[in-house]
């Protein structure tokens, strides 16, 4: 376990539930902090599978490494699997899992089709399911959709609750990117967000990391963000806040 328990190391600072705007998403953000909260306190969980499915930048993997740190913070040991990095890791890593009260297996797209990963998921999904651990599992499509080779990991997936993650609107990425900034422990003003939102990609991933790319360019150069100062940085050919190039 302990190659597993080394992943949970790579959560991001920012990820959690209080940073979170859920937007259209309150459902499914309610539903698993309530079912990490019931496998630490025991008590009977509506849900021990869930599958957050939606388009890149949704907040998938933000929500997965959230129940994560709820889970730390109430004392349990989870497991938090990034399947991007499949090709540098090993399926036998899975071996064990089971005994984590909570899984989370980001990017289960990336592992469709190579029958040793798929062959290690079911086996871990079944040992989950004897074990009475939360496993939560998120892609970019919903589990019919992932072309798994192996019809039973795919009806598996879908014996639990699936939800579909929506993007958020424009207003609410504003808000978003804003309640990022102040736990980060500036104020962004609206103008500047705006601003932001006009010149660089609008996925969350891509804001968030911009956002932590101004931050550090912010305390560098010991400057308020402001829009100005963001012009400068463009006009400077700064690394800091480029983005997508």
């Amino acid at each position: 376990m302990s190659q597993q328990l080394a992943l949970n190391l790579r959560l991001k600072d920012g990820s959690s539930f209080s940073n979170f705007l859920p937007g259209p998403n309150r459902e499914a953000l309610e539903r698993l902090r309530a079912a990490v909260v019931a496998v630490a306190t025991r008590e009977k969980a509506l849900d021990k599978m869930l599958f957050l499915w939606g388009t890149e930048g949704c907040g998938k993997s933000h929500l997965l490494q959230a129940a994560c740190r709820l889970a730390q913070e109430l004392g349990m040991a989870p497991v938090y699997v990034p399947l991007a990095e499949a090709a540098e890791l090993s399926p036998s890593l899975l071996e064990g899992a089971e005994h984590a009260p909570l899984v989370c297996l980001d990017d289960m797209e990336r592992v469709a089709g190579r029958t040793d990963w798929e062959a290690a998921l079911f086996s871990l999904t079944e040992r989950m399911r004897a074990a009475g651990g939360l496993q939560v599992c998120a892609a970019n499509v919903p589990p019919g959709r992932l072309g798994l080779r192996l019809p039973d990991l795919t009806s598996r997936l879908a014996w639990g609750t699936v939800y579909a993650l929506q993007a958020l609107g424009d207003a609410e990425k504003l808000e978003a990117v804003r309640l990022r900034a102040r736990n980060r422990g500036f104020e962004m003003p609206e103008d500047v967000v705006q601003y932001i939102l006009s010149r660089y990609p609008r996925d969350m991933r891509s804001l968030f990391d911009l956002l932590d790319r101004i931050d550090r360019a912010s305390l560098t150069h010991q400057r308020r963000v402001t829009i100005p100062f963001l012009r400068e940085l463009e006009a400077m050919g700064n690394a800091d806040i480029e983005m997508g190039k």
